[in-house]
């Protein structure tokens, strides 16, 4: 099959399209940029087509050139409240688009990369210090820029499947780590820095989080999720799935794993909450029963597997950051 996904260079759905191509599926990328950097064991077998995902014209030229039977739609700004106008043009603008297009070009299903943002601030017993998980169902209140608009593209995917018959399917990741996220999004991820890091033997000092838990995914199981929902036949039954492993997580046990994979690695944390600084306490435990029921999806990497998986992978792509710098605050 011939799957289109947009953003499939960045760090996620460089995953994704690795997937797709080890499966033998025929890739074309919606790219703001042709950087493989992400993709190098790959490069050579996907299609990139370079477009503004929020320009609607240029993205149904390369719907309508390349005619994709499903469409993976990842391409996002990540610090939506930094700039407003952008978030919005690219996230629901890009979104729209990508709806429009694979309408009027006959994708037969559109996989919507959504996030547990969507739900907003866990509290109660779905937050510190109960961390009960949140099915499907849960209340979608959104606080952020960026939650507001995962949840609009959810709502806008769910108007098109209703009114132009493109069959629309939402993913809610948990919390995800994975190579590259240190290249590409500094230190925005605690978990990322807390294994790349010592990876280039650099130490870690978190002046924050020990007492946070978190439901944390590996990358590749996040592909595999969306890979699934990509190719499974027939219609789905659900238009929305969580996609986590359904426990929440220290920091000190991600600690372990990562000083049982690399001796002697410095990593300090110190004690409280929020170790991402983000103000809102979207950390908690997604239940991933649905998916697991309808598409057979479950992870396979628990924390210590995900970890000696992370560093063979940072080695084989060459995805080890420079040295040196001495440490490494992460806020």
């Amino acid at each position: 099959m011939r799957v289109l996904v947009t953003g499939g260079l960045g760090v996620n759905g460089s995953w994704v399209v690795r997937g797709l191509v080890e499966q033998g599926h025929d890739v074309v990328v919606l790219e703001n940029r042709d950087d493989r950097s992400l993709v190098p064991d790959v490069a050579d077998d996907i299609t990139v087509a370079v477009a503004d995902v929020s320009d609607a014209a240029q993205v149904e030229a390369v719907f309508a050139e390349h005619r994709p039977g499903t469409a993976v739609h990842m391409a996002a700004i990540i610090g939506a409240d930094r700039d407003p106008v952008a978030a919005v043009e690219v996230n629901i603008g890009g979104t729209a688009a990508v709806l429009e297009a694979a309408t009027r070009t006959g994708v037969g299903r559109v996989v919507y990369t959504s996030s547990r943002a969507a739900y907003g601030a866990l509290t109660g017993v779905h937050g510190h210090p109960d961390y009960v998980p949140v099915t499907e169902e849960h209340p979608r209140r959104p606080v952020a820029l960026y939650d507001v608009t995962k949840l609009s593209c959810e709502e806008l995917g769910r108007w098109y499947a209703r009114n132009r018959g493109v069959e629309f399917v939402a993913l809610r990741f948990a919390t995800i780590f994975g190579p590259g996220k240190l290249q590409r999004h500094g230190g925005f991820s605690a978990y990322s820095s807390m294994i790349e890091l010592p990876a280039a033997g650099e130490p870690v000092h978190l002046g924050r989080g020990g007492d946070q838990r978190d439901d944390a995914i590996y990358v590749a199981d996040i592909a595999d999720a969306v890979i699934a929902a990509a190719l499974a036949p027939g219609r789905l039954p659900h238009d929305a799935y969580n996609v986590g492993t359904g426990h929440a997580v220290s920091l000190h046990d991600l600690a372990e794993a990562v000083r049982d994979a690399i001796p002697g690695a410095t990593i300090e944390i110190g004690p409280g909450l929020d170790p991402m600084g983000m103000g809102v306490s979207y950390y908690g435990a997604l239940d991933s029963n649905l998916i697991h029921t309808d598409l057979g999806w479950k992870p396979r990497f628990g924390l210590a597997e995900a970890v000696r998986h992370y560093l063979t992978t940072l080695d084989r792509l060459d995805l080890l950051p420079h040295r040196p710098r001495n440490s490494q605050e992460v806020r």
